[in-house]
């Protein structure tokens, strides 16, 4: 794995004809997978993970294409980043046989000061829905922790930039180090623990953020939560721990999904839009489910133009924030209330 990542980060690709895959690599890492008997399986009708590859020929993608300089940067995020994501795939080995399977109230306190001393905004807890599971993919655990990061709003203010996206990889790279000690910790106190692969994954993950109540997802396929608005990654940790403090464990509800009323308002990720990857209305994607991002189109462009994400940088929650945005939207009462259904949502290449 690390020769193909030094080929597609230091060379470029090298003199390979065919442009790097970066779902190869993805791939190669899920092999772990294989080292279980048995696994959380997902629905029949559950949806692929989302492809990275792009029809985008290889000399204009710009992640292919960086000087010198820029190559040595990409590299000191993606270093850390893969290793740690090689070290977090063999926790994978099928040998794990923790002792406990419910945690204490403290121990939950702990876990969560330790995530976010090491730089997790949000945390959260979810019993994770088989359509969550990516197709061909399966769980060593029903349950996961659910954490986030933010992402830093002056470089993402540029997209699409060569800075934007290295900040992007900055919070891929904090991710695959937060996970790994959140894992070590949960397994030193005698629970199962399997770290989320920080760039890919095998599960759905801002539907799961969504579930344990730590934002919405918005038009545009990403979560938006109350402190970072779209500005954040997400990543998991698969436990056995049992009797996490999840929303239905609490009787709680997710408070926020009023963000999709006022999404259905806005639109201004549609029109900001370079390519016009996000469809006016919800289309039906041929299996009974809704889609409202043409992923070839945006795949394309996000290949060209290092990762794109103006769609999360001009979102009105990333710019003017949550309790602003609510305030104006509730406190009009001729503003449109209705719900787009998460599974009518699917989420947007980032």
């Amino acid at each position: 794995m690390f020769k193909h990542i030094f080929n597609t980060v230091i060379r470029g690709g090298g003199r390979d004809p065919e442009p790097p895959s970066l779902d190869k690599i993805l791939e190669h890492s899920d092999k772990h997978l294989n080292n279980f008997s048995t696994l959380v399986q997902p629905l029949p009708e559950s949806k692929p993970r989302t492809s990275f590859n792009a029809d985008t020929p290889k000399e204009e993608q710009s992640m292919l294409n960086l000087s010198v300089s820029q190559r040595l940067k990409v590299m000191s995020k993606a270093l850390p980043l893969f290793t740690n994501m090689q070290i977090g795939a063999r926790m994978y080995d099928g040998k794990s046989e923790p002792p406990s399977a419910e945690a204490t109230p403290e121990f939950i306190a702990e876990l969560e000061a330790l995530a976010r001393k090491a730089g997790a905004v949000d945390v959260g807890y979810v019993k994770v829905p088989r359509n969550a599971i990516f197709q061909g993919k399966g769980l060593p655990c029903e349950y996961a922790v659910v954490f986030s990061v933010e992402m830093d709003k002056e470089p993402i203010d540029t997209s699409p930039s060569f800075e934007s996206q290295l900040e992007v990889m900055d919070g891929y790279k904090r991710m695959a180090t937060i996970s790994m000690k959140m894992a070590r910790f949960m397994r030193k106190h005698g629970f199962a623990a399997y770290p989320g692969t920080a760039l890919g994954g095998i599960t759905d993950y801002p539907h799961l953020a969504e579930l344990a109540g730590m934002g919405a997802i918005g038009y545009h396929g990403l979560l938006i939560s109350p402190g970072e608005g779209a500005r954040l990654r997400i990543n998991t940790i698969y436990t056995n721990i049992s009797n996490l403090p999840t929303l239905e464990a609490q009787g709680k509800e997710n408070e926020h999904l009023w963000i999709r009323d006022f999404c259905a308002m806005c639109k201004k990720c549609i029109r900001k839009c370079p390519v016009e990857a996000i469809y006016e209305e919800p289309r039906p994607r041929g299996d009974g489910g809704m889609q409202t991002i043409d992923h070839a189109t945006c795949r394309d462009y996000f290949a060209a133009n290092y990762g794109c994400a103006v769609c999360l940088a001009i979102c009105p929650f990333s710019q003017v924030g949550y309790e602003k945005v609510q305030a104006r939207f509730k406190g009009n009462p001729e503003a449109p209330q209705f719900r787009i259904p998460v599974e009518m949502i699917q989420v947007a290449t980032d």
